[in-house]
C-alpha cells in the first residue's frame, strides 16, 4: 500500500508549531513569532487556536495573510473546540488539516465528536487527524482504531506522546501508513507513568530524551511518507523558543539528510 501524500509535494517538509510561545497578545506578536519560525528554516507553521489573539480568532483569514507575508504555509490547526465552526476557521486560515486531541467524558462522546468534526472538515476539503495523547480518549491502539473506524478520520502521529504510552513508533508508522497526515516531532525526557507526565517538564528538544528519531525517520522513509513533520515542543528548556526552534530544525534536517 502507498502512503498518503501531500498533493504536489515531493519530500517530507518541515514545520513548527507556535504553541511553545504561549498565549499571543497581538497580530504583531504573532507575525514576529512566525518570522522567527521562518528564520529558523521551516516552511510551515502549526496554529493553536486557543493561544492566538481574539482579533485573529474573529478574522482567521488574517492568519493566512500574515503567514503568507512571512513566507510560511499554515499546515494545520489544533481543534481546541468541538463545534463544527472550527472547520470554517481552519479553512479561512488556509490549513490542510486539523489535529484533534480528545478529552471527552467517555468513548461514545469522543466518537460522536470525531465523526461530527470529520464531516465538517471534509465538507471544507480538509482532514481531521486524531492525536494519540496521554490521558485522552486515544491513548491506546484499540481506542484509536475504534475512533477511526466510526469516523473515517486520519491520524496525527506524535513521537513524545506515543513514546510515553510505550507504543512502538516504527510499528505505529507502518500500521497507520495510510492514515498519518501530520507528524508532531518532540522528544520525551524519560519514561515515566503517563498519568504523571508534565508537558513542560517531560517534553524536550530533539535528542535530549529517549525517542529513537533515527528509527522514526527510517520508518517514514520506508513507507514513502511525503507529508509534514511539525516540531512541537511545549516549553523550551534551554534558551528562548526561537533558539529551540533553530536547534530542532538543525537536528531534524540532519536526520532527513542522513
Amino acid at each position: 500500500m502507498a502512503s498518503k501524500r501531500v498533493k504536489g509535494k515531493g519530500e517530507m517538509r518541515l514545520s513548527c508549531a507556535a504553541l511553545g510561545w504561549g498565549n499571543i497578545g497581538s497580530p504583531k506578536e504573532f507575525k514576529e513569532i512566525l518570522q522567527s519560525i521562518k528564520d529558523a528554516g521551516y516552511e510551515g507553521v502549526g496554529v493553536e487556536y486557543d493561544v492566538i489573539p481574539d482579533v485573529l480568532k474573529k478574522n482567521p483569514k488574517q492568519v493566512k495573510k500574515i503567514a503568507k507575508e512571512v513566507g510560511l504555509e499554515v499546515v494545520s490547526m489544533a481543534i481546541n473546540k468541538t463545534t463544527t465552526d472550527m472547520a470554517d476557521v481552519a479553512a479561512d486560515m488556509g490549513a490542510e488539516s486539523g489535529w484533534l486531541c480528545l478529552f471527552e467524558k467517555d468513548q461514545k462522546t469522543a466518537a460522536d465528536v470525531t465523526k461530527k468534526l470529520t464531516r465538517a472538515f471534509e465538507h471544507k476539503g480538509m482532514k481531521v487527524a486524531v492525536h494519540p495523547h496521554v490521558r485522552s480518549n486515544a491513548e491506546n491502539l484499540k481506542q484509536l482504531d475504534d475512533l477511526l473506524k466510526v469516523s473515517k478520520a486520519d491520524v496525527c502521529f506524535d513521537t513524545a506522546h506515543l513514546e510515553a504510552l510505550r507504543i512502538d513508533l516504527p510499528k505505529f508508522i507502518r500500521k497507520y501508513r495510510d492514515n498519518i497526515v501530520l507528524a508532531h516531532i518532540k522528544d520525551l525526557r524519560d519514561h515515566v507513568d503517563p498519568a504523571k507526565i508534565d508537558y513542560d517538564r517531560d517534553f524536550v528538544d530533539l535528542g535530549e530524551g529517549v525517542v529513537d528519531f533515527k528509527a522514526v525517520m527510517k520508518a517514514f522513509k520506508d513507507i514513502g511518507y511525503k507529508g509534514w513533520l511539525m516540531v512541537e515542543v511545549d516549553f523550551p528548556h534551554k534558551g528562548s523558543m526561537a533558539e529551540s526552534a533553530k536547534t530542532n530544525y538543525r537536528y531534524l534536517k540532519k536526520l532527513l539528510e542522513a
